[in-house]
């Protein structure tokens, strides 16, 4: 395909040029969905020229997706050559190319929408995982226009899907206009709108190792965007300074996950990310359950955030007790597990537990008791049933230097001791 004059770039895309076809296996999807496509964006009124090397410029795309489950369509974006170089195809250090950037799936990794089959990727004939094409024209020069395609193939999951992309001139220099992407919406299976994913959190980085797949990559960035919108909705407080979530594969790492107020890990190969207990075929998928657990980090991050000194201080239960219970709120929210279905999971973990009492998961937390779903019930249904700024309000006491008994009884309106004869109480007709 040839470079193309502007008045033919802006025809182009905001034409419709989604063109929606199963993969294998997706036609009894579509006999009851129908995909579509979004106007067309146009590209700006002015661009810059000439300038001296290699440059680009934004300069228009088709529309969003919104695509049944499997499903596949040709997406478009046109970048004008503002520099003083030409792009040559097939040459290195001279060839322009549309690669993966921030934030989702990150600079030069592997997305969930498309690829070549590697690294998790669907197979959409990408040149590779993190490329996702080249220019079209054998030469295209300064002040002329690329228009580039690449084929998404939608996955399986309803939800909102983004694909952060940005040009560069392979083997010399990533080039302007790096605030581009592509968002995609996958319809439920009758064709209706899921509720939209949120966007990721500002001031969280990622820094994904080496032969992370897509797929991880997805669920780190979700768990971590359905968390962050949660608390914004309805906890409150915010991050104070940037923080990085790292993705890797590790060697022989004790637990999968780890968190403070810098950020949080994920070790991909890890047994409890690989299969989480909590997820099965009477409970919820495997990615919703890794998505919670990235959700659960973040709240960790949140949690050292708050105050001066941040509340991962303090007795356990309600350390981690908070994340479980934001983290799998957000989840509920956003349809990804049934309040019943966590409800029965919650109460059979509760009840075949060794039993203890709360307090004495202050200061340890031993598996045998089940800590984490004891600690869930605690916070979710006694201490903060309802709206759940009092949990930020906690926080930030015990994060200002307040002793956590004080903290609580100013927070929550009772004291330490009330509020654990109340919760055994509560104990004990929950598991009946």
């Amino acid at each position: 395909m040839g470079t193309l004059s502007r008045s033919a770039v802006i025809a182009l895309v905001l034409a419709s040029v989604l063109l929606p076809r199963p993969s294998d296996g997706s036609s009894a999807v579509l006999s009851t969905c129908a995909s579509s496509v979004g106007p067309g964006i146009p590209p700006p009124a002015r661009v810059p020229n000439g300038l001296p090397g290699f440059h680009a410029a934004w300069y228009g795309q088709s529309g969003y997706m919104a695509l049944c489950p499997g499903t596949r369509a040709t997406a478009t974006v046109a970048y004008h050559n503002s520099g003083s170089l030409g792009w040559v195809q097939g040459r290195m250090g001279q060839a322009a190319y549309l690669g993966t950037w921030r934030e989702e799936p990150g600079q030069d990794q592997p997305s969930v929408l498309g690829g070549d089959g590697t690294r998790g990727s669907p197979p959409t004939g990408w040149p590779r995982f993190d490329r996702l094409a080249v220019q079209p024209a054998a030469y295209v020069g300064p002040a002329q226009v690329a228009w580039f395609r690449f084929d998404i193939q939608a996955p399986q999951a309803p939800g909102t899907y983004r694909l952060g992309i940005r040009p560069l001139v392979e083997g010399a220099r990533w080039l302007e206009d790096f605030g581009v992407f592509w968002e995609v919406t996958v319809l439920n299976p009758d064709g209706s709108a899921p509720r939209r994913t949120p966007s990721g959190p500002a001031n969280v980085f990622y820094d994904v190792g080496d032969g992370v797949s897509a797929q991880d990559i997805h669920e780190v960035h979700e768990g971590v965007a359905r968390a962050a919108a949660f608390i914004s909705d309805g906890v409150g407080g915010a991050l104070k300074r940037p923080v990085v979530v790292r993705i890797y594969v590790g060697t022989d790492e004790a637990v999968c996950c780890l968190a403070n107020a810098n950020g949080f890990r994920i070790v991909v190969n890890h047994r409890t990310w690989r299969a989480p207990p909590a997820a099965g075929p009477e409970t919820w998928s495997a990615p919703a359950e890794r998505s919670e657990i990235a959700g659960h980090e973040f709240v960790h991050v949140w949690q050292g955030h708050q105050g001066t000194l941040g509340c991962l201080n303090g007795p356990i239960w309600l350390v981690e007790g908070m994340p479980e219970s934001i983290s799998y709120r957000a989840m509920l929210r956003d349809g990804l597990i049934r309040q019943t279905t966590l409800d029965a999971f919650e109460k059979e973990w509760v009840s075949s537990a060794r039993y203890v009492p709360l307090r004495d998961l202050e200061t340890s937390f031993p598996n045998d008791v089940h800590p984490y779903n004891v600690s869930w019930l605690a916070v979710d249904r006694v201490l903060a049933p309802g709206p759940q700024a009092a949990l930020r309000a906690y926080c930030e006491r015990v994060g200002n230097g307040v002793p956590w008994r004080t903290a609580f009884a100013q927070a929550f309106g009772e004291s330490v001791d009330s509020f654990y004869s109340r919760f055994e109480a509560y104990r004990v007709q929950f598991v009946r």
